[in-house]
């Protein structure tokens, strides 16, 4: 069985240059730093509230902080998990319950696909370029799922307002339950319209998953939040009892202050150094930038004719640099991502400006040869 791409990413916390997981592994702000020194107090005040309280706080504070006020209303139903994986595992096991068909997006992250193909669901794969700008008529399947993700990994690609009201009238339409991945929410302001006040709008079946794993530098100490509408046909309560009980407190209320941190100033200290990391890339590389428009925390890049992404990927990994491959993100045409490498850039500016520098390097080799 090959690799999938967190196999991949496991490979490279190991030794070397990191530029291959997308999860936060720069340094902590001062502010930061300041809650992290407070973990002691902060243990010992979460063991007298009760869980329940926690947890809507957290929830509520952090949809809130990316704009996600809708989500609050008393008829979005909620529960918070260890990941977005664990959620999205959960979302997989109703859906086959439900017995329902999916259209996934693509590309994606691999591993959407690969926990909800685990259940042995019939997944067909849509591109992300029609999911974003064709007719939606037939798009959504009849009394099935749509699974997409806004801001999309690798591609930063944001679902906007307006599509956002076609994609909820066309799954309405079709009796088709929308869900969506939002875990890069945070990173991109043009994802903060309140997506659960234009989906209110509208007869649907939806689900949205939100996640703090790819936004603060805790070690993976994080929190996912499974969020549908009241009555939807997914049985996602039960789906939820049979995984877990409840998220950590402790790292809910710790998501709590992280979130209002962000609100006073850490979202744009985030968003701006993944900006200015990302030129660093640009200028580091010189290839072209795959998806220009992308704010995400990832950048990916074409390579020249000739040199493939696999080959590049393993060359790199034995002189300790480490990025991915881009054709695990297209999980059903993986030779559509055969030219595409991408790199994390929710590093410090340093790590960024060396792994870059020496892919780059390993190119010009190439080219010489090439040139001979």
């Amino acid at each position: 069985m090959p690799d999938n791409i967190t196999d991949l990413e496991v490979r490279a916390l190991v030794d070397g240059v990191n530029l291959s997981d997308g999860h936060p592994r720069m340094s902590l702000s001062p502010s930061q730093t300041e809650i992290v020194a407070g973990f002691a107090e902060i243990f010992a005040q979460t063991r007298k509230l009760p869980v329940d309280v926690v947890e809507k706080s957290s929830r509520n504070a952090f949809l809130s902080s990316i704009g996600q006020h809708g989500a609050l209303a008393d008829d979005v139903d909620f529960r918070s998990c260890y990941s977005s994986s664990t959620a999205i595992d959960m979302i997989g096991k109703a859906i086959r319950l439900a017995d329902r068909p999916v259209v996934m997006v693509e590309p994606t992250f691999d591993n959407l696909h690969d926990l909800l193909a685990g259940h042995g669901l019939n997944i067909r794969s849509v591109a992300e370029a029609e999911l974003a700008t064709g007719p939606l008529e037939h798009l959504p399947p009849a009394h099935g799922v749509l699974f997409t993700v806004s801001p999309n990994n690798p591609t930063g690609t944001v679902i906007d307002q307006d599509r956002l009201h076609r994609l909820a009238a066309a799954c309405a339409d079709r009796d088709t339950v929308l869900v969506i991945d939002s875990c890069f929410r945070a990173q991109d302001l043009r994802a903060q319209y309140d997506m659960y006040a234009v989906l209110a709008r509208y007869d649907l079946d939806w689900v949205i998953i939100e996640d703090t794993g790819k936004l603060w530098p805790l070690q993976e100490l994080k929190a996912g939040f499974l969020n549908w509408n009241a009555g939807n046909p997914l049985p996602l309560a039960r789906m939820y009892s049979d995984h877990m009980l409840s998220a950590s407190p402790f790292i809910l209320r710790v998501i709590e202050l992280f979130a209002d941190d962000g609100v006073h100033g850490g979202y744009d200290l985030l968003r701006d150094g993944i900006q200015s990391n990302r030129s660093l890339a640009r200028n580091n590389i010189k290839l072209t930038p795959a998806y220009p428009d992308s704010r995400i925390s990832v950048d990916t890049f074409r390579l020249p004719e000739g040199v493939a992404a696999n080959a590049l990927y393993a060359e790199l990994g034995e002189v300790g640099v480490h990025v991915l491959p881009g054709e695990l993100f297209y999980w059903a045409q993986p030779h559509l991502g055969t030219d595409l490498i991408r790199i994390s850039l929710a590093r410090d500016p340093d790590s960024v400006v060396t792994g870059c520098q020496r892919v780059d390097q390993h190119l010009e080799a190439w080219r010489r040869v090439v040139i001979r």
